[in-house]
């Protein structure tokens, strides 16, 4: 039972009314539709996560056997892929022809089997619920009388007034009863399912046949003035050569140097000779600071370059 509310009510004003009063009782206690609400939303939610666990079980179940199906299927499918490329430049370093070689391998060589697999379920829910019941009695009862003189015999003999009463009782009951429930939820879920990558198709292997260049580092010399060092040099050897060995003749090498000057070290010799070779002296200036600073003769690294055509190499070197 809950609480009680009690309250008097007058029912009129007569001068002679009599036992005339009320009662409202309202009981806020908890409705049985609202227990029964709450007891099914925490059987809905129990039964949400017992489905939800059997559902992720099977679905990993079913990935498990297809990622396995799968596995099977690339390792037993085989395919023609471009295992190299190769290409061949004639002796002035350009493209002569492109040959490619290809061969069956196992998909499964290029492919991963991907398996999936659910790393994060989660539910929440959240549930509410209210109700309020009340019930009111109102009872009103009215009493009248009335009294008037008789002109009987017998009081006239007497000397005595006949008198009449007269008692009207009227009862009034009005009952009402009110219940007011209210129940919702929310319940959130969100699960994750992440591939693994895969590996894909990789490139073929690239074979260049063809000329090869070489730079080969010589003799450091000082240039000097007394006691006083102005330069130096660096004697530099290109090599020209085909796929076997055999030297090229007769060919004119594209020379680029980032932080030094260059030139042929015979001004007559600018193609390369009987032995593919081609020579090459570099040149460092070393000018006086200011304030008769000593110069910094410290050795340097440079970046020369040779190309020919298509075939090109790059070598680091220090003087």
């Amino acid at each position: 039972m809950g609480n009680t509310l009690s309250s008097p009510f007058q029912a009129g004003n007569a001068v002679n009314a009599a036992n005339a009063g009320s009662q409202m009782l309202i009981d806020t206690s908890s409705p049985k539709g609202l227990a029964s609400n709450l007891q099914s939303a925490g059987m809905s939610f129990g039964q949400l996560v017992a489905s939800t666990g059997q559902a992720v079980a099977d679905t990993q179940m079913r990935l498990n056997t297809t990622g396995a199906a799968m596995a099977s299927a690339l390792a037993t499918t085989q395919v023609e892929v471009i295992a190299a490329q190769e290409s061949i430049y004639d002796d002035d370093g350009h493209l002569h022809e492109a040959r490619t070689f290809t061969r069956k391998l196992p998909l499964v060589n290029f492919i991963d089997p991907v398996f999936y697999e659910w790393t994060a379920v989660r539910l929440q829910g959240e549930f509410y619920a209210s109700g309020f019941s009340g019930s009111a009695n109102v009872t009103a009862t009215t009493q009248t009388e009335t009294k008037q003189p008789g002109s009987g015999a017998f009081g006239f003999i007497f000397g005595a007034n006949k008198v009449d009463t007269q008692t009207n009782t009227s009862t009034v009951t009005v009952g009402a009863t009110t219940t007011q429930e209210r129940s919702f939820g929310h319940v959130r879920a969100s699960a994750l399912l992440q591939p693994k990558r895969d590996i894909g198709v990789p490139p073929p292997r690239q074979v260049v046949r063809g000329p090869s260049l070489n730079v080969v580092a010589g003799e450091i010399k000082d240039v000097m003035d007394g006691e006083v060092l102005q330069a130096r040099t660096m004697a530099v050897l290109i090599e020209l050569r085909r796929a076997d060995g055999s030297a090229i003749a007769g060919k004119a090498i594209a020379i680029d140097t980032d932080g030094a000057p260059w030139s042929y070290t015979d001004d007559t010799a600018m193609l390369t000779d009987a032995q593919g070779r081609l020579a090459l002296t570099l040149r460092r200036d070393f000018l006086a600071a200011l304030a008769g600073a000593a110069p910094d003769t410290a050795p340097k690294d440079l970046i020369l370059s040779a190309r020919l055509g298509l075939v090109s190499n790059s070598s680091s070197l220090s003087f």
